[in-house]
């Protein structure tokens, strides 16, 4: 049975036909869920999605992965890809709500502090630190 909480509000679905979509955008711009499996069939769809969503964010994005129960090597890039090109914009990513697949996988490639406040090295003038949300609920 699906978490309530977890149901998308609606967006674009930005994924390709056999593949759920897996990010909705909610709370304005810069927050965003994403859902399902985070796997080569997903990470191009995600990418993109995210990028779409990075592009009209004004400082960065905050991922909520509560919806994910898995995530694999080509996940995991797609989410590094992502910080890249919000790095290159003077832009954040932030993640909160990993289950606790996706909490090992970011603990054992030591990439946890990328999506967290201290990982963000690239601050626009004027630009306040958001607090480490590793383990929000």
């Amino acid at each position: 049975m699906k978490d309530p909480e977890l149901s998308p509000q609606a967006t674009d679905p930005l994924a390709g036909p056999s593949v759920d979509p897996p990010v909705r955008v909610f709370d304005g711009p810069d927050a965003v869920r994403v859902f399902g499996d985070l796997d080569i069939d997903s990470a191009q769809p995600l990418y993109s999605a995210l990028r779409e969503a990075l592009d009209r964010s004004a400082d960065g994005l905050l991922l909520d992965l509560r919806g994910v129960d898995f995530c694999d090597c080509s996940g995991l890039g797609a989410l590094l890809r992502i910080r890249h090109r919000a790095l290159a914009q003077g832009k954040f990513i932030r993640v909160r709500g990993a289950r606790p697949q996706v909490d090992r996988l970011l603990t054992a490639t030591h990439t946890w502090p990328l999506f967290s406040a201290a990982g963000h090295t690239h601050r626009r003038p004027g630009h306040r630190p958001l607090p480490d949300l590793r383990r929000s609920a």
